[in-house]
């Protein structure tokens, strides 16, 4: 089969956690003989693909947080019209909004969410509309919708009555990281607390280095992801104590490394599909704190340590307990690291997506 992904950065897109995914699906399929066409935008992607698999394909669009999506979606979408594809996967509402131009021309769909987007804080009042038309405009004419969490399965097949297939992500399983990549920032493995995750309202930075600076531990908070939102990240390092040190986006071979070299992760995030952070963390081994919302705990369950979201007291309690705690550290971890092995497996999710691409090419429909 010929499989056309739409809606993402794109294969070696330097941040994302649904470009992770995507590219661990592509790399999958196309190890199964499908041939993947993985649409990106040429500012996005500034490295070669981790996971080989699949043919990328950069289409030209505009710039900027309201229109980069759109613009480059709607090309996409004129360039599958000129291919032969069987299937055409799209990834999140906004991208969603476009799915009239190849279902007009009888191509069968998937319309994956991966997250809440319309509920998002960086966006402005006509941007959620924008975003919560694009999902009803999916889930009314896509053959087939999945969703990365069954909270959010739950969500939308009560508000738009018809079924979503909880696909959960997957990511690979634990590498040794390279403790050669700490250098460059001056870090030494175990002696450094880990957040990743795009600098933006809703991952809650703001409370985490609150709550650092109330917890007064002495190794460095390490902040890895780029910026989402320009004036949150001003005011996060504006209001940062001695001790964080900002690494902006970083490959994801040298975030493994991150990870693996991490004395505990935290994400405090409220707003989450199925957080990648915590899988990846959980992967590595890492004790993780985090934000106890549905959306986290359906990720790791029992294996982490669970603070109420927004409250910068308890999770600078939860810290200096990690902190302190070696025995704590490693029993959390291991736990996680075994949950997260046999819940979230890649073959699963491929096989899944697999199954119900074979089906919608034979003409399956779900109403």
């Amino acid at each position: 089969m010929r499989i056309a992904m739409i809606g993402t950065r794109g294969l070696g897109a330097s941040e994302g956690g649904v470009e992770r995914v995507v590219e661990l699906l592509a790399a999958g399929l196309s190890a199964r003989g499908h041939e993947m066409l993985v649409y990106g935008r040429e500012r996005c992607i500034s490295h070669e693909p981790v996971r080989v698999g699949g043919q990328s394909i950069v289409t030209a669009g505009f710039g900027g947080k309201h229109l980069e999506a759109l613009t480059h979606t709607a090309t996409a979408c004129w360039d599958v019209l000129r291919r032969q594809v069987d299937v055409v996967h799209v990834h999140s509402p906004g991208p969603a909004l476009l799915l009239p131009l190849v279902v007009a021309a009888g191509l069968p769909t998937v319309l994956t969410i991966h997250a809440p987007d319309w509920r998002r804080e960086k966006w402005s009042r006509p941007a959620r509309l924008a975003l919560r038309a694009g999902l009803s405009t999916g889930m009314r004419l896509a053959d087939r919708v999945t969703a990365v969490a069954p909270h959010l399965a739950r969500e939308l097949e009560r508000q738009f009555g018809r079924s979503v297939t909880v696909v959960p992500n997957a990511v690979e399983p634990w590498r040794i990281g390279d403790e050669a990549d700490l250098r460059r920032w001056h870090l030494a493995a175990g002696r450094y607390v880990l957040h990743v995750g795009r600098i933006v309202p809703e991952k809650r930075l703001d409370v985490l280095i609150d709550a650092w600076r109330r917890a007064g531990l002495d190794v460095p908070l390490v902040v890895a992801g780029g910026v989402g939102e320009a004036g949150y990240a001003r005011r996060c390092r504006r209001e940062s104590p001695d001790g964080v040190c900002w690494l902006g986006a970083v490959r994801p071979d040298v975030l493994d490394s991150l990870y693996a070299h991490a004395r505990f992760v935290v994400q405090p995030s409220v707003l989450e599909g199925a957080s990648l952070v915590l899988h990846e963390a959980a992967t590595h081994g890492r004790c993780v704190i985090a934000s106890s919302t549905p959306a986290n705990r359906e990720v790791l369950d029992a294996a982490a340590l669970w603070v109420p979201p927004d409250d910068a007291a308890a999770l600078a309690e939860a810290m200096i307990r990690c902190h302190n705690d070696a025995a704590l550290r490693r029993e959390t971890g291991h736990l996680a690291s075994e949950h997260v092995a046999t819940s979230f497996t890649i073959q699963r999710m491929v096989s899944t997506m697999e199954s119900m691409y074979k089906a919608i090419s034979r003409g399956g429909r779900i109403t």
